[in-house]
């Protein structure tokens, strides 16, 4: 009876846990059906979430972007409560942009972000909807700053008129690259747009909150 027991204590821790991301694990919940039982040191009701981006160094331009909220049970589980997933780039071609040490060329340091949601963001160069991120230092100490998930877009989430050339105004791709970026994660503006009515299902543009009820995770 004891050695039974403990055979389906096993099983159970083995099905408790599920991974997700590009080699290390970049995000965790408990399963989604909860165990019924009271865990002390459980918050129920609690909501957190993370935005991923999983880098391809084959193909930094067609890396990928992941959403996912949870709330947790009283049992200490996470309920998945929406997931998502888009295409995304970063960095720029000419033999740096899988360095995250090079200042406007390479995409962004591995970590964890605090992020700021704009639905209109009225940069030099960015406008519409966009996440500043918090600047990070890569490996070397290299202070990365100016970073944001955006995409191409005129004000008001607009697209500027189609002319000859690149338009940091207009969506372009496929003729031209446009998921390239000077470190910044580029999504196109349909994905972009999903991505923050996700985001706005639980918390609100404007307010930078901590780590521990949402942020970006890059590795």
């Amino acid at each position: 009876m004891v050695r039974a027991s403990r055979l389906l204590a096993g099983a159970l821790l083995a099905t408790g846990l599920v991974v997700t991301g590009a080699g290390a694990a970049l995000a965790s919940h408990g399963p989604n059906g909860g165990g019924g039982s009271v865990d002390p040191n459980a918050h129920p009701g609690q909501l957190k979430a993370q935005i991923t981006f999983v880098k391809r160094p084959a193909h930094p331009w067609n890396s990928r972007i992941t959403w996912l909220a949870q709330r947790q049970r009283a049992d200490g589980t996470w309920k998945v409560l929406a997931q998502d997933s888009w295409r995304a780039g970063s960095g720029l071609p000419g033999g740096s942009a899988t360095n995250s040490c090079v200042k406007g060329h390479g995409w962004l340091p591995n970590g964890r972000y605090t992020l700021r949601q704009y639905d209109d963001y009225a940069g030099n160069l960015i406008h519409g909807r966009a996440f500043r991120l918090a600047d990070k230092r890569c490996a070397n100490g290299t202070l990365r700053e100016q970073l944001f998930i955006h995409t191409e877009a005129a004000a008001g989430n607009g697209q500027c008129a189609n002319r000859p050339g690149d338009q940091i105004c207009r969506w372009e791709f496929p003729r031209i690259n446009d998921y390239t970026s000077h470190g910044c994660i580029k999504m196109s503006p349909a994905d972009l747009l999903a991505l923050t009515r996700d985001y706005h299902r639980f918390f609100r543009p404007g307010i930078r909150y901590s780590t521990a009820k949402v942020s970006l995770l890059v590795g």
